[in-house]
């Protein structure tokens, strides 16, 4: 089957990608041998910033790895999107905050992945979310 070129125009883009922060502590040989990720609870702390001005918007993650009571793994990223100048284009519509939500999930998936080669963590991924319920979850609280 062959492909064809499709030309699509993306309402918005990745602009900067910034690691604030990235922390990982090691176990003993001991404790990797007695380990059992599925034990691991995940903590995830999302936010925006808005600047219509730019028409841009920043998610910040906050993710963390815990085992036992003690953080394996710290990570804190910054995402900006560029939105484009459409008529009607609402910046704080459920719809777009959630696909920019994943969009960044994703990515920072990725970046953990490259920062644990050669640990233990490197086996460890990002649970699957539903950047829908998170955005719900926010407007409620």
């Amino acid at each position: 089957m062959k492909g064809k070129n499709l030309t699509i125009q993306f309402p918005y883009k990745i602009i900067s990608l910034k690691t604030n922060s990235f922390s990982e502590i090691s176990l003993s040989d001991e404790e990797i041998d007695d380990f059992n990720p599925d034990a691991i609870e995940f903590g995830i702390k999302p936010s925006f910033g808005f600047n219509d001005e730019l028409r841009a918007v920043k998610v910040n993650y906050i993710i963390t790895y815990t085992y036992n009571s003690k953080e394996l793994l710290k990570i804190d990223v910054d995402t900006v999107f560029e939105y484009a100048d459409i008529e009607g284009f609402d910046s704080k519509s459920k719809a777009f905050l959630a696909s920019i939500l994943g969009i960044s999930f994703s990515t920072i998936r990725g970046i953990i992945l490259n920062r644990t080669i050669g640990s233990f963590l490197n086996n460890i991924y990002l649970p699957i979310i539903n950047p829908t319920e998170i955005i719900d979850d926010q407007v409620k609280n």
